[in-house]
């Protein structure tokens, strides 16, 4: 887990970095189209993803043989459901968009790097269900770094909003082949003679719920933007996603820790098993996003500052505030919903996300013409909320009863400490490391007295290989 660690953070900061340069070398507006197209492609993705990332882990975890079989249906199904979702939009952005012709090309360029990365995930799926996730981990990072690189050469060029996503896509396009080439390394490569009309429709099987947890937990993550550009356009929809810039940054967290997990419950899907692993996730997630959402609340107009400029700090703090708490929400319900999955797929996995679809639709639509950003981003907070107290309920008899207050106790405290130093009128720069000082040094403290599991489990992520 530790090299999984390393490389999404450094991936997610060089991807922040794409974003913090274009907020602030490009003009609102444009900020606002290559964040909504970021939006739409993430939503777009979602139909060539489907799930069958998690049903190539689960199933090839259990029969390591059937895995070149798998990689190569997936492979075929993510190509015909990528061909036949990109075409639509590019037809729908051509009649609807009014931005002109470039920011057109240059909203599908956006759009086409993020279908692009699905193929990378297709591997990494792999690459999970091998136990060697790392190899992938290296290309993400590689693609990552390649792709900030250009994107920020395109925006020190002064080639604007066109450029940037030329070079974002030709950035992101590294990430498949190598990808490819890394999995074949290992001894994996798509069997293709393996597909036919048959095999797909077999891998089709119980992916429908997979497919549509997927598309609800996107349309969670992502239909605030697109609320938010028909409702109250370009410059509210840049704002708020300097601050949402700041919470997709911290979410990768989820994905290390049930990308780690998963085919850890998958293996041997047991409630008790589930629920040590379930309390183990979440045990990271609260030493990192309760921190996180304490500095957000006390000092988020600082962050925003420093990272984006004034112009978005003045609008956008009491978004920021609002949206603190999500990351935790979201991983929250996030982690149960694997814990749910690791058995097979099951109905319940389906009753909070829509629960909390509905929710964000209502307030959305009642909210943002009259709150704009705020109203997105207090949606949000609560959305993951509702998600997260509908599937712990529910899952009580796949993932037992995970002891997560108790968890979380020792973030809590440390935390506490931590916001009074950083409420302090000091800089913000000397107020920050000094904070982190005291949650690290509490956080040790207490969990070694409270929960000495969770030292234990730190202590195996620090150690390449120690998961267990």
């Amino acid at each position: 887990m530790l090299v999984l660690g390393v490389t999404e953070i450094v991936g997610k900061l060089s991807t922040l970095l794409v974003v913090v340069g274009a907020a602030r070398f490009l003009g609102v507006e444009d900020f606002g189209v290559f964040a909504y197209s970021l939006a739409v492609g993430a939503l777009a993705a979602v139909i060539p993803l489907w799930g069958y990332d998690a049903i190539v882990v689960q199933r090839a975890s259990a029969e390591p043989a059937r895995l070149p079989g798998l990689l190569a249906g997936l492979l075929a199904m993510r190509t015909l459901l990528a061909a036949a979702v990109f075409g639509a939009l590019c037809m729908l952005l051509g009649l609807s968009w009014h931005s002109g012709p470039e920011s057109v090309a240059a909203g599908l360029l956006i759009i086409a790097a993020v279908m692009l990365d699905t193929y990378t995930e297709a591997f990494r799926s792999a690459a999970a269900a091998m136990q060697h996730q790392s190899i992938i981990a290296v290309v993400h990072l590689t693609q990552r770094l390649l792709t900030a690189a250009g994107a920020l050469a395109a925006l020190l060029a002064d080639t604007g909003l066109l450029g940037l996503a030329v070079a974002y896509c030709l950035g992101t396009a590294v990430g498949p082949p190598a990808a490819a080439l890394l999995v074949r390394a290992r001894g994996v490569r798509p069997d293709w003679t393996a597909v036919s009309v048959a095999s797909l429709v077999q891998l089709n099987r119980g992916t429908w719920m997979l497919g549509l947890t997927s598309i609800i937990a996107m349309a969670l993550f992502r239909l605030d933007m697109v609320f938010l550009e028909a409702l109250s356009g370009h410059r509210e929809v840049a704002i708020y996603a300097a601050s949402y810039r700041l919470l997709e940054s911290a979410v990768f967290v989820c994905w290390v820790v049930t990308r780690a997990l998963f085919p850890l419950m998958a293996a041997d899907p047991e409630p008790r098993r589930v629920q040590r692993y379930t309390e183990q996730g979440f045990g990271v997630l609260a030493a990192v996003f309760i921190p996180y959402m304490t500095v957000m609340l006390c000092r988020g107009r600082d962050v925003l500052s420093l990272l984006f400029g004034e112009r978005f700090a003045d609008a956008g703090t009491d978004m920021l505030r609002w949206l603190a708490p999500a990351p935790l929400l979201f991983g929250m319900g996030y982690l149960i919903a694997y814990g749910m999955m690791a058995a097979g797929p099951n109905l319940r996995l389906l009753i909070g996300p829509i629960a909390a679809l509905v929710v964000s639709v209502v307030l959305n639509i009642l909210l943002i013409p009259y709150y704009g950003g705020i109203a997105a981003a207090f949606t949000t907070s609560v959305c993951y909320a509702v998600e997260a107290a509908i599937s712990l309920r529910l899952a009580r008899g796949l993932i037992g009863r995970p002891r997560l207050l108790r968890t979380a106790l020792p973030a809590l405290v440390a935390s506490a400490l931590a916001a009074g130093v950083l409420l302090a009128p000091w800089p913000f720069l000397a107020a920050l490391p000094a904070g982190v000082t005291l949650y690290l040094s509490g956080w040790l403290i207490i969990a070694r007295r409270t929960d000495p599991e969770q030292v234990r489990v730190l202590r195996g992520m620090l150690t390449p290989g120690r998961v267990s």
